[in-house]
């Protein structure tokens, strides 16, 4: 998976170049390289079945916490905010979502969902938040290459494979791009979370 998810980070940046925020991958990547170390010191050792379902419990709790916002913020004080008021993380909150979001990438491809989880409450816009994430991603994928080659994970059959599927990638990258200009923020908001929570519970059934 790793030659393909970088190959469509490589894509995407072209085209949302300068449009993350800057603060918010900082604080990821910084976590995620102690994330990465560690986790690549059990990848072997460490149950898939497990740790899927780990992570798919996460992503469902927290699609539900977010797309229910609206009910129990108000039970928090917060009733004079709505449930488009984006959410200030502390510092700390960035570097421990990089920390699991690093471990759970090495481990099993699924840190982006914890990435996901960090921004979409601080309701970054579209093209920032993808761009975002996509800064993210490129920049923890290419961290865990030398730790995947350590491990010998890589093989010729595998580079071959990933070459022969790029002209896809490229495909389905133009059609994600053009359809983030066309979807309303609000809308963009609830597909993301409609996917976090199908990831998540195909995670926990699968």
């Amino acid at each position: 998976m790793l030659p393909l998810l970088f190959s469509t980070d490589i894509f995407s940046l072209f085209h949302y170049w300068k449009q993350w925020h800057r603060q918010s991958v900082t604080r990821l990547i910084l976590g995620s390289l102690l994330g990465i170390t560690v986790a690549s010191l059990i990848l072997k050792d460490i149950s898939d079945v497990h740790l899927k379902k780990v992570i798919g419990g996460i992503a469902c709790l927290f699609a539900i916490l977010e797309f229910l916002r609206p009910y129990w913020q108000p039970l928090l004080g917060n009733s004079g905010q709505s449930v488009q008021t984006a959410l200030q993380f502390k510092t700390w909150h960035g570097l421990l979502a990089g920390i699991f979001a690093g471990a759970f990438s090495t481990l099993a491809h699924m840190g982006g969902l914890v990435v996901v989880m960090y921004l979409l409450p601080q309701r970054l816009g579209n093209n920032a938040f993808v761009a975002t994430t996509t800064a993210t991603y490129f920049l923890l994928n290419f961290i865990k290459i030398p730790f995947y080659f350590q491990l010998q994970l890589f093989s010729f059959e595998i580079l071959i494979e990933a070459l022969a599927l790029l002209p896809f990638i490229g495909l389905g990258v133009l059609i994600g791009i053009s359809l983030n200009n066309r979807v309303p923020e609000l809308l963009f908001s609830r597909i993301v979370l409609f996917f976090l929570f199908a990831t998540g519970v195909h995670l926990l059934f699968s």
